[in-house]
């Protein structure tokens, strides 16, 4: 949930008015019913794409490696998408009830990031912008992405992504995995990969993120304005 800037006990998220790379971590405060100050910042339209809004603040905020997203929680002040979410798993018990479990946690976030980012490199080049393009990435790049994850989420123990507990790897699968389904135009991909399908549901449906992923998937584009697809809200049969 997010809240005033006025409370400077909340936790601070800092990152663009988009689901990009932060929206795990989203997810994961909002699960554990955490208050935070969700500050956004927004790129201006074209032909420049103006990131002047964030740059006019990068360096007063006395981030070590000043770069988006950021959090601070008190006097602790980080960068870097995948150490947030692991930082924020350890203080929620979201990485995992063993060694074992946070090895698998962050072994799966880790697989995530790796498909998001192949998909980030497509959809902010050239190539994203044609249909054809995109027909021919989620049928193949994409699709031979998921064969792993299908396999593993078919053979898992427990309800969700490591065990019968929600981790920081279920809501970094669900969004990167989510982010690529909606560059299938046809919407058909998923009904290939049931188990992938069912792990989507499991965590869409829960009672913690319902109405928050509703919401936010209305609000946020999953891309920047520069990048050729996903640079606004898109509509989702």
């Amino acid at each position: 949930m997010s809240a005033s800037n006025n409370d400077k006990n909340q936790l601070v998220l800092g990152y663009w008015a988009i689901r990009g790379l932060v929206e795990p971590i989203r997810l994961a405060l909002h699960y554990a019913k955490v208050p935070f100050t969700d500050k956004t910042y927004e790129q201006g339209e074209g032909p420049e794409f103006s990131r002047e809004q964030w740059l006019s603040e990068k360096e007063k905020l006395g981030l070590d490696f000043p770069n988006l997203p950021y959090l601070i929680d008190g006097d602790l002040k980080m960068t870097q998408s995948k150490a947030i979410l692991y930082y924020l798993g350890r203080k929620f018990n979201l990485l995992g009830k063993t060694l074992a479990e946070e090895a698998y946690v962050m072994m799966l976030c880790e697989e995530a990031f790796d498909v998001k980012i192949q998909i980030s490199g497509f959809v902010y080049s050239p190539q994203g912008e044609s249909k054809d393009e995109r027909k021919q990435f989620v049928e193949k790049t994409f699709a031979d992405k998921l064969k792993r994850f299908e396999e593993y989420f078919g053979k898992r123990k427990g309800k969700f992504a490591v065990g019968d507990q929600p981790t920081v790897a279920d809501f970094q699968l669900f969004d990167f995995l989510d982010s690529g389904f909606a560059v299938d135009d046809e919407n058909t991909l998923i009904e290939k990969f049931p188990n992938t399908k069912q792990f989507l549901n499991t965590i869409r449906q829960l009672p913690e993120l319902s109405d928050y992923i509703a919401q936010a998937q209305a609000k946020f584009p999953i891309n920047n304005k520069v990048a050729k697809f996903g640079g606004k809200v898109l509509e989702r049969k």
